[in-house]
């Protein structure tokens, strides 16, 4: 039963970078439409913008801040080299030509990026050649929300908390708002327009470093209206901690100070899975401008050897490899990785002294529900932003691109849903609007399916594995009693990834399938998913 309805002109379903730059920019584009942002949770507190878990987060743009030369044009060329041939060109070139304008507007209401004498400091992450990333330490993601939702507020953009969004109303192929529950009770937003940025779906994995609110529920959404999935095989994944029990990413600096790695048995074993040639001190050291698993560089062997490790049976009591920089002094550790070294002590661990647990963890995705230049979904009334989209990246990405991404195309999705709702007329009437399945779930009839995720859908892959997902996922389904959302999207978007990861036979950037180790040139293009007549459907662009 419909115990809420609410209506709208522009609604931006969402809490992040993405969705908070798509309310204001629609806003500041149409003052005179009502525009509405709905979050599973507290706006500024939800979302992976804001998951403080790491010593920096980082946002490119080409200031030149550094002196090396940067520009658009040689920060377009990273993204399209990284990509590994994947990455869509056009959307690239967006992000390299707009982060400069749309960083300057945020500078402009009050994100105050780390500055070195009075000038901005930026930094080369991983995939860049020039120094381009942006920071307020490891708050970046909060600064700028919190700096969105504030201008968007004082524009007028009306805001709705604590909504889980469920499914898109569509009506003749067209969408007309959505179906959510809030406080356990159906509640209906239509709309004009509605501009998805809910995110990724990292919250699916056992193993993850993300907000539990990114459970795939856009992409699930998207797929049911008609919209297109693309490039849902390439998952960011990296290393984190699983004890003590923290939400915390390891990169950069801390594989600078070549740090020891044993597992569960007290053994160290990175050598064992080194060709020959290739030496420890060299993937560690590589693994500091690599956070994300990549067979681009030898860091590779590091990911692949704890996964293969924790795989065994061989990881540690919480499902992790043992991690320790005890030979560091504890003034290079305080100065090098202040944000680290603090974040660990405040959970009574001492770097200096103690061991801590890692293991790979789902950080982002790279791909997510198709979209053009202005954001549009092909579906008539949907657009998609952030990490609830896909095309922008490729096989791989810079570090800082998600954060610059969320920034223009929550630009350019914002101004595309205001002039759509200017001239569309909303033809959904809520007596047509079918009520909501049941939304009540038992996690733990879940729990052999996300066991099966975690086996098939991390660092290692093959086909055999992927195959047992599926067949889990089949069965489910045959004896699922009744249609229900929280469920239906958990295993929709679930078999769309397994989907994708079957389909790319080859290994390439973030995505390695054990049973093909190689990369392919034929297939040097985009995956797509979409909804055929008898079911899910696998393609190539």
């Amino acid at each position: 039963m419909v115990s809420s309805i609410v209506q709208t002109d522009v609604l931006v379903v969402g809490g992040g970078g993405a969705a908070s730059r798509a309310a204001y920019e629609a806003k500041k584009a149409a003052p005179d439409l009502d525009v509405t942002i709905a979050v599973d949770g507290t706006w500024g507190a939800t979302g992976s913008t804001v998951w403080v878990a790491s010593e920096t987060l980082g946002i490119n743009a080409p200031f030149n801040a550094a002196g090396d030369g940067d520009s658009a044009e040689i920060f377009l060329q990273d993204i399209i080299e990284t990509g590994l041939g994947v990455a869509n060109h056009e959307l690239s070139s967006l992000i390299a030509h707009e982060s400069l304008a749309r960083l300057s507007e945020l500078i402009d209401l009050g994100v105050q990026f780390d500055q070195t004498d009075g000038k901005l400091r930026q930094r080369k992450l991983s995939g860049c050649t020039k120094a381009r990333s942006l920071s307020q330490g490891g708050q970046t993601g909060v600064a700028i929300v919190a700096a969105l939702k504030k201008a968007a507020l004082n524009l007028g953009v009306n805001a709705l908390e604590g909504i889980r969004v469920l499914d898109l109303i569509v009506q003749d192929g067209e969408v007309w708002g959505v179906k959510g529950i809030r406080k356990g009770e159906e509640i209906v937003i239509l709309a004009k327009a509605v501009i998805l940025g809910n995110g990724g779906a990292g919250a699916l994995f056992p193993h993850n470093i993300n907000h539990p609110s990114l459970r795939g529920d856009g992409y699930a959404m998207a797929y049911r209206a008609g919209a297109t999935l693309t490039n849902l095989e390439f998952i960011q994944i990296g290393p984190g901690v699983v004890y003590p029990h923290m939400t915390f990413i390891i990169h950069s600096h801390m594989w600078n100070l070549l740090p020891r790695l044993r597992n569960g048995q007290g053994k160290e074993f990175l050598s064992d899975y080194l060709p020959e040639g290739v030496t420890r001190e060299e993937v560690i050291s590589l693994k500091s401008m690599s956070f994300p698993f990549s067979v681009r560089t030898n860091a590779r062997y590091l990911d692949i050897a704890m996964s293969k490790e924790i795989m065994s049976g061989r990881g540690t009591e919480h499902g992790g490899i043992l991690f320790d920089v005890n030979h560091v002094p504890e003034a290079e550790l305080k100065n090098k990785a202040p944000i680290t070294f603090k974040a660990f002590l405040d959970k009574g661990v001492n770097l200096c002294t103690d061991k801590v647990e890692i293991a790979p963890l789902v950080q982002s995705f790279n791909g997510g529900i198709r979209i053009d230049e202005h954001a549009f979904t092909g579906v008539p009334g949907l657009f998609a932003v952030g990490e609830a989209s896909g095309g922008v990246h490729g096989a791989d990405r810079p570090g800082g691109n998600n954060l610059a991404d969320s920034q223009v195309f929550g630009f350019r999705g914002g101004q595309a849903a205001a002039t759509l709702a200017l001239n569309r007329p909303l033809k959904m009437d809520v007596k047509h609007v079918p009520e909501m399945a049941s939304s009540e779930v038992e996690p733990q009839d879940l729990a052999p399916i996300r066991e099966a995720i975690d086996q098939a859908l991390m660092v290692v892959r093959h086909a055999d594995r992927l195959k047992k997902l599926e067949q889990l996922i089949d069965d489910y389904r045959a004896n699922l009693k009744q249609l229900n959302l929280k469920i239906d999207n958990f295993l929709t978007t679930t078999e769309a990834i397994m989907k994708s990861a079957m389909l790319r036979e080859e290994s390439r950037g973030i995505h390695y399938r054990e049973d093909f180790p190689e990369n392919r040139p034929d297939l040097n293009k985009p995956s797509l998913i979409r909804k055929g007549s008898d079911g899910m459907v696998a393609g190539w662009d």
